[in-house]
């Protein structure tokens, strides 16, 4: 466990190299036990593919990310919000982070405080057409209740998004695993 990743200078340069998609140094502090890649904070329990995403203005690079995958960092892991790291590149709209965690065993069906799971996300991202594959291919409920409506997914997106281009292939995609 770790209190404040920010709580000591190792920290402050462990997130900048998060940012800066310093793999030499993140495995230096790891390999000589400054740092472990494993661990989460006490109170909101992030780890590092948590909080990889968190700045969705300047996401951590996918190397970043491929680096705490191989040290196996939990991929499923929620937060005290229930958010997965999953949720967490949606929400930046960092679906190149969202298909290496889909590649490493990420679940687009785990449901957050807010009953939200990372495929009812995808209007975020609605140009990803590969990152919506995935996700069902990963076994995405497109039959799951939308957090606001209630009503399916599915039945959401083509009620509310049917009018709108850009929805056009993520309904016909989503009918294809309905």
């Amino acid at each position: 466990m770790m209190t404040d990743p920010y709580e000591n200078d190792i920290g402050m340069q462990i997130a900048r190299a998060n940012s800066e998609g310093d793999i030499a140094f993140l495995k230096e502090m790891s390999d000589t036990g400054k740092f472990d890649p494993c661990c989460t904070t006490d109170s909101a329990k992030w780890n590092y593919l948590h909080m990889a995403n968190m700045n969705s203005y300047s996401p951590a690079p996918l190397s970043t990310m491929h680096f705490y995958l191989d040290k196996g960092v939990e991929v499923n892991a929620q937060d005290c919000y229930g958010m997965t790291p999953l949720h967490y590149a949606m929400q930046a709209k960092n679906g190149d982070a969202a298909l290496a965690l889909l590649e490493a065993g990420a679940n687009p069906n785990i449901p957050n405080r807010d009953n939200v799971i990372p495929l009812g996300m995808m209007g975020a991202m609605p140009h990803r057409l590969d990152v919506l594959k995935k996700m069902l291919e990963n076994g995405g409920d497109v039959h799951y209740p939308n957090a606001n409506s209630g009503m399916e997914l599915l039945a959401f997106t083509k009620h509310y998004r049917s009018e709108r281009e850009d929805f056009k292939e993520i309904i016909e995609l989503m009918e294809q695993y309905a």
